[in-house]
């Protein structure tokens, strides 16, 4: 009966001195014996990409930036190593699970092409975006009909424009163009924008804007009609500024902390009646078809009941990530909160270290971007939750048994190998074990960010 719940509420199964994109203190640096990576460990890291409508609309899926480099760096004659290697590291996976409904973008180099694990992707979900820059060459002569025929099989096609304009044929078979915007000015922009919507082709290209700086290019290429959006305007979390939400928190905080201190179920059901969202979305959740309930709950009391507090309190701790008409900094914010709490439970789940709490771990990385969302200092933002101390001494103290793992979680959102390896060292846990939960996270944060947009 509480499958859905159990789905929801619980998952299963480099420089010197690494520092947190979120704080200006230095965390602790793990020892040179930690910082040895494998090297035939690679990490499969996605970008999001936004559409119109200022949601994830589609990911791009690239290796960490260290195994990257060492396999461009070896005796080869194009960059079809790395190229191997992602396609290898997706196709032993299941790649559809890990983007759901979303597209994927995967970057390759027209020899690349031909790759025969291609086949083992979801072609309806993929785009194969050609990227000649990758090429040490010209384009093949044969472009136009490869590309042709992976259509037929039901791959998506994509290329990334230089300022040298491609082959007609090539951008008639695009499903997708790219732009990256640092190398053109506006009017060349505009001028490129107008030449791809007249083409010959039946339906014009989708157009991506990529490596986006600021919001003045955002908003150019938004009103040129471009439908996808990446870089670092849409990423970089120190230009983000906090968003307005109608939710009220103020009370979400306030039942939190009643349940910290052992208020009584009748009192904690009096304080979330004063508020209608929340108990509409309570009664809501709970009365899912998901839950399998042969009969409806129509009481807050039996809310509580069901669910237990501390269930109840993960479930308002997923809430104030809940905002009203999110655009772009919200939804990245919910998913990358979302995807560090998953990930940090499922390591705490796999460590042998005995402090490794999966349920305080799930916390800390909820948490871990909440003073951004709510726009407030992590000291204040967290004496109003009233977070067990363990939380507190990682977020605001930067100290403390769960700071590895958080360590460990932003580690994977950088991409360096080395990092990722030296922090999962220290907390007792193998480095593909962390690549392996990291997709499974991701898995995790779509579908309940699914559910909270439903």
């Amino acid at each position: 009966m509480f499958d859905f719940l159990r789905t929801l509420f619980s998952s299963t199964p480099a420089p010197a001195k690494p520092t947190s994109p979120d704080s200006s203190t230095t965390l602790a640096a793990p020892s040179l014996e930690q910082q040895q990576a494998p090297a035939d460990r690679s990490f499969v890291l996605r970008e999001p990409i936004l559409d119109r409508g200022h949601r994830i609309a589609a990911y791009e899926l690239r290796l960490d930036q260290q195994m990257q480099r060492r396999l461009n760096g070896k005796e080869t004659t194009s960059w079809s190593a790395g190229d191997d290697e992602l396609i290898g590291n997706l196709a032993s996976i299941n790649a559809r699970s890990l983007i759901g409904d979303r597209l994927a973008f995967i970057c390759l180099a027209p020899e690349s092409l031909d790759n025969p694990s291609l086949s083992s992707l979801p072609a309806d979900n993929t785009v194969l975006m050609v990227t000649p820059a990758h090429g040490d060459g010209p384009a093949p002569a044969n472009l136009p009909d490869r590309l042709a025929a992976l259509r037929t099989q039901g791959f998506h096609i994509g290329y990334q424009l230089r300022p040298e304009a491609a082959a007609e044929a090539v951008l008639l078979q695009c499903d997708f163009v790219l732009l990256s915007t640092p190398a053109y000015n506006g009017l060349e922009i505009a001028d490129t924008v107008r030449r791809l919507l007249k083409l010959g082709a039946p339906t014009a290209p989708a157009l991506i804007a990529a490596d986006i700086e600021t919001p003045d290019d955002f908003h150019l290429c938004f009103r040129l009609g471009f439908i996808y959006f990446q870089g670092p305007f849409v990423n970089h979390r120190e230009n983000w500024r906090p968003p307005a939400g109608s939710i009220d928190r103020a009370l979400i905080m306030r039942v939190m902390a009643q349940l910290r201190s052992d208020v009584d179920n009748a009192a904690l059901a009096a304080t979330v009646r004063q508020d209608a969202v929340i108990t509409y979305k309570l009664l809501r959740y709970i009365n899912s078809p998901f839950n399998g309930l042969t009969h409806e709950i129509t009481s807050i009391d039996q809310c509580l009941q069901l669910l237990g507090r501390e269930r109840f309190y993960r479930w308002l701790s997923l809430l104030l990530f809940d905002v009203h008409k999110p655009g772009y900094v919200e939804r990245v914010l919910t998913e990358q909160a979302l995807v560090r709490a998953s990930l940090m439970e499922r390591s705490g789940q796999r460590s042998t270290r005995p402090e490794a709490n999966p349920d305080l771990l799930f916390l800390t990385g909820l948490f871990s971007l909440l003073d951004k969302l709510i726009g407030r200092s992590m000291a204040e933002t967290l004496a109003s939750v009233a977070v067990p101390k363990a939380v507190a001494d990682a977020l605001i103290a930067q100290s403390g048994p769960l700071l590895p793992f958080l360590s460990l979680a932003i580690a994977c959102e950088k991409g360096e190998a080395q990092e990722v390896t030296a922090w999962a060292n220290l907390c007792r846990l193998d480095v593909a074990s962390v690549n392996e939960d990291m997709l499974a996270a991701l898995v995790w944060a779509h579908e309940v960010t699914k559910v909270k947009d439903s």
